[in-house]
C-alpha cells in the first residue's frame, strides 16, 4: 500500500490550480455516483442553500465540506455537524436494479470517488506516484481511469490535506508476476 498527501501547494505547483476548499476536489465533477444521493448531500448545505436543484447541490457542496473518508464500506461527507454516508450496500442495491447482471461486489466506492474528483487532484496524484513512488503509470485518461478505479483503496480528506491510499496489488499483473506500474 503507498500513500500519497496532496496538499493545496502541490495542486497549486503541479497542476497550477487555485483551491478554495481542499475536500471539495473530490466533488469537482459531476459522477453518476453521487446522483441518487444529493437529498443526503443537501442535508450538508446550510438551510438557505437547500431546495435549490441537483445541479446547484454539486456545485455549492464543494464550498462546504470539511472532511471526508471513503473506504470499501462507505463515504462519510462531513460539513459542521452534520455528516452525510454514501453506503456500498446502498450503490449496490442502486445498481442491482437498474443493471441486474453487473458484478457489483467489485465496486470500489474510494475509486470512484477519486475518479469524479477534479482533473487537477488527478494530475497532481499521477505526478506524485511517479515521482516518489517511481511508478511508471502510463499517459492516457482511459488507462489513467481505470488505474485509479481499481488502485484507489482509501481517501481522508480534510482541509489541510488530501491522503490518498493507492494499493498497486489490485491491479492486474504481468504474465511474469510483476506489476504493470513497475
Amino acid at each position: 500500500m503507498i500513500t500519497i498527501t496532496v496538499r493545496e501547494k502541490d495542486l497549486k505547483e503541479l497542476a497550477r490550480t487555485e483551491v478554495g476548499n481542499l475536500p471539495g476536489v473530490l466533488f469537482a465533477g459531476a459522477s453518476p455516483l453521487l446522483r441518487p444521493f444529493m437529498k443526503k448531500l443537501e442535508a450538508l448545505l446550510p438551510a438557505e442553500n437547500r431546495g435549490r436543484g441537483d445541479s446547484y447541490i454539486l456545485n455549492a457542496i464543494r464550498s462546504h465540506i470539511d472532511q471526508v473518508h471513503a473506504d470499501e464500506m462507505q463515504i462519510a461527507v462531513k460539513s459542521g455537524q452534520e455528516q452525510a454516508a454514501i453506503l456500498r450496500e446502498e450503490l449496490c442495491q442502486l445498481m442491482g436494479g437498474r443493471y441486474p447482471t453487473t458484478s457489483h461486489h467489485l465496486l470500489n466506492l474510494p475509486g470512484l470517488l477519486f475518479l469524479q474528483s477534479s482533473p487537477s487532484l488527478q494530475t497532481a496524484s499521477v505526478i506524485l506516484l511517479r515521482r516518489e513512488h517511481e511508478l511508471r503509470i502510463p499517459d492516457g485518461r482511459r488507462t489513467m481511469r481505470y488505474i485509479f478505479h481499481m488502485g484507489v483503496a482509501a481517501i481522508d480528506a480534510d482541509k489541510e490535506s488530501i491522503c490518498i491510499k493507492f494499493d498497486p496489488e489490485r491491479l492486474p499483473k504481468r504474465e511474469d508476476g510483476t506489476s504493470v506500474l513497475a
